[in-house]
């Protein structure tokens, strides 16, 4: 498979390195403010990028990502929307990988070998669907396969050795450790036994690469958690930077200086966070 998401992930492990995923919530500011931020994720080194699809009803969310996708929802975004924006970041050299997280509901009422096929022409590298359990996965892996997209499923504390195991044969690119339970948003301690879990998760996902979210703000949270994981991801903290940023300028303000704002602000807060790989321990037990 060529895929952009499968590369950079795979060459973490070539180079023993770690790398950061930040999370931003599609239409939040405008899609035209999306466009940018992806250029300004790119130019801060993420490893790739996480674009959300706004839902009304996000269930796994906390509160801050919830409101990011009613106001993306208010400012008219649309999926047909956000695969233009994509395709817009291709054609001007945008090399970052994205997966789209997105529930079931905005995508898989169109059907999977449709989406995969727009997703692909537009540039996005893969899918994450958060209320998609891996029992139910075969559709989307088998029109995701065919388009040459990663499909990433998700492990929890809770989940047994046999479904983490499940969803590491079903995923590509990597697997999505979730660092605790609950919604998004509270944050997580890295403590011994949550050490603990992400080295056994990365023992029984052998060469596949693993990613931890759910909790990381600080670049002490993404040293610690790519002790044993391969990606740090970097969601609620993100977006609220970016929000606050993009609403910090006095009403009067054009709304190029807003985003502007918004831009330099998720640019600066990435690359604060990308210090934290610096200290990441690069040795397994």
């Amino acid at each position: 498979m060529n895929n952009r998401l499968l590369n950079a992930a795979h060459q973490l492990r070539v180079d023993n390195r770690r790398g950061l995923s930040p999370y931003i919530t599609a239409g939040d500011g405008g899609l035209a403010l999306t466009l940018q931020l992806l250029h300004a994720l790119e130019r801060a080194g993420a490893t790739c990028c996480e674009l959300g699809v706004p839902f009304s009803d996000p269930i796994a969310d906390g509160p801050v990502l919830q409101l990011a996708a009613d106001r993306a929802l208010a400012a008219g975004t649309t999926v047909n929307g956000i695969f233009e924006t994509v395709a817009r970041f291709r054609e001007e050299g945008g090399l970052l990988p994205i997966a789209m997280m997105s529930y079931w509901n905005p995508l898989g009422h169109r059907g999977w070998p449709q989406v995969c096929a727009e997703a692909k022409a537009a540039g996005v590298d893969g899918f994450i669907i958060p209320d998609l359990p891996v029992e139910e996965g075969a559709p989307i892996q088998e029109a995701a396969q065919a388009n040459d997209l990663c499909t990433i499923f998700f492990a929890a504390p809770t989940s047994s050795d046999v479904r983490i195991q499940a969803a590491a044969k079903a995923s590509t690119g990597f697997l999505y450790v979730v660092g605790r339970t609950g919604v998004t948003g509270a944050g997580t301690n890295f403590d011994p036994q949550a050490q603990d879990f992400l080295q056994h998760v990365r023992k029984l996902a052998g060469d596949l690469p693993i990613a931890v979210g759910f909790g990381i703000a600080r670049p002490g949270d993404v040293a610690a958690a790519t002790h044993h994981a391969d990606i740090a991801i970097v969601g609620t903290a993100l977006v609220g930077h970016i929000h606050q940023a993009f609403t910090s300028e006095e009403p009067s303000s054009e709304p190029a200086e807003a985003a502007a704002a918004a831009v330099q602000a998720a640019g600066n807060y990435v690359r604060e966070l990308c210090t934290g790989l610096t200290f990441s321990t690069h040795t397994e037990a």
